[in-house]
């Protein structure tokens, strides 16, 4: 897997653990919590440390921590803006395509551990 799709996998994988603290989380766009916060809170943490990971295998240490830190700031201000415009497809988007790049990061680090 080449660095940038990495890189991009770790900015992407930051939407899956911010959907989900948004549903932690009394909402005007999405209402009442019907997450826990302990639960948000792990799947935050672990999310974090494969982006993290991943980032930095791509990036070195200062790019991925920065790529990562952006990612978040970036992702999370227009999780934001789109929940408030279209709560319900912007939910549905947020968890995929964070999924999606969880599963990037995954398969990138074992790319890169198998050697290939």
């Amino acid at each position: 897997m080449n660095a940038p799709l990495q890189a991009f996998c770790a900015v992407l994988a930051s939407l899956y653990p911010l959907a989900l603290w948004a549903r932690a989380t009394d909402t005007r766009a999405w209402g009442e919590a019907t997450v826990g916060r302990t639960r948000a809170r792990a799947v935050a943490a672990g999310a974090l440390a494969l982006q993290l990971m991943a980032a930095i295998t791509a990036q070195g240490p200062a790019g991925g921590i920065a790529l990562v830190v952006a990612g978040w700031m970036g992702l999370g201000w227009l999780l934001v803006l789109a929940m408030n415009q279209w709560p319900t497809p912007s939910l549905r988007a947020a968890q995929v395509l964070g999924a999606a790049g969880l599963c990037g990061c995954a398969l990138g680090l074992a790319w890169r551990a198998a050697g290939a």
